[in-house]
């Protein structure tokens, strides 16, 4: 059943055999040079031909005069069919050979803040096993619809999609979520920043999109909290949460890999541990279907630990040590 606004693939009016066949004829110009190099009869070879054409509902081939030449459709159909041959014999070559330690195309897709932070090293890495690859960032919820669809490899995401069978899943970090406030504020009152609700008070919240995973789990948050901020800023990214607290405008909840995209607005922000007893967490896991890239999504996952511990958990300490020993890189237990 195809779905609304599904546009339906008509089936293809040839195949792989009808292809060699046209390009043969056309280098040669002649169905019996043809017939002769693919071992085949004549007649089999004008049949084939004949139904390329009624298939495709155009003529390729002018057989009025000898040699045998092509139509303006018919140069363009050779061109393409040169292209779909080479193509088809490399990868029977690649199949048959059996060495698939370099993927061909690996698409990825990440949270911004990943990206951002330790972007330029992943890819580095992702270069080493692939001979092409894309990486994109975007809401969660697309990704994830990427992996099942088969339009996205490999994701990094907050959600480990646990609904899903034949998923591999890697755990990359475990950081809990910090409360951001402008430093002015902070000075001025910070018996207030004790407390959600008495802060809430005096200065409103930054939300992340209500489209985003992050944002998403934020709320939840502050529903088992009991607390309702007033709904007046959503913000789509982290830098854009940052900046509006930055400028004094709110309060928000991100984490440390997010705050690390902020690196402008250090000077004009507080980062604080949550006022509540019960510690809130953010989870990434790296996720890929099952046995389709090797060992690729472990590797990814193995040097994406250790980059997150050069590049991030080595900042993070030095700019706010207190949270030293809240974060994991890693294997790690959600409970």
């Amino acid at each position: 059943m195809s779905h609304a606004g599904e546009v339906k693939m008509q089936p293809l009016g040839f195949e792989l055999k009808a292809l060699d066949v046209f390009v043969t004829t056309a280098k040669s110009g002649n169905m019996t040079a043809t017939a002769s190099q693919l071992n085949m009869s004549q007649s089999a070879v004008s049949q084939i031909l004949a139904n390329l054409e009624t298939n495709l509902g155009v003529k390729l081939l002018d057989r009025s005069v000898r040699p045998i030449e092509l139509t303006v459709a018919g140069r363009y159909f050779y061109d393409q069919s040169v292209h779909l041959l080479e193509q088809a014999y490399k990868t029977q070559h690649e199949v048959t050979k059996g060495s698939f330690d370099s993927l061909h195309l690996v698409r990825i897709a990440m949270v911004d803040s990943l990206a951002a932070t330790v972007g330029q090293p992943l890819i580095e890495v992702i270069k080493k096993h692939t001979e092409n690859w894309t990486m994109m960032t975007g809401y969660s919820h697309l990704h994830q619809q990427g992996l099942l669809s088969r339009s996205i490899d490999i994701i990094i995401s907050d959600d480990v999609l646990e609904k899903q069978d034949n998923l591999r899943r890697c755990q990359i970090l475990k950081e809990p979520f910090v409360l951001v406030i402008p430093r002015q504020f902070h000075e001025r009152f910070p018996d207030l920043c004790t407390s959600l609700p008495a802060m809430s008070k005096h200065l409103d919240m930054v939300r992340y999109s209500e489209q985003s995973l992050i944002g998403q789990s934020i709320e939840t948050y502050l529903h088992q909290q009991g607390l309702d901020a007033p709904d007046r800023m959503q913000l789509d990214n982290t830098y854009a949460v940052l900046s509006a607290v930055a400028q004094g405008l709110g309060w928000a909840l991100t984490t440390p890999l997010c705050l690390m995209q902020g690196e402008l607005f250090r000077q004009q922000i507080t980062c604080l541990p949550l006022p509540e007893k019960d510690t809130f967490f953010r989870y990434l896991t790296l996720i890929a279907r099952r046995n389709e890239l090797g060992n690729l999504p472990e590797t990814l996952a193995n040097d994406s630990c250790k980059i997150l511990r050069q590049h991030y958990l080595t900042k993070i300490r030095q700019d706010h040590p207190w949270l030293d020993g809240k974060i994991r890189i890693g294997r790690y237990s959600t409970v």
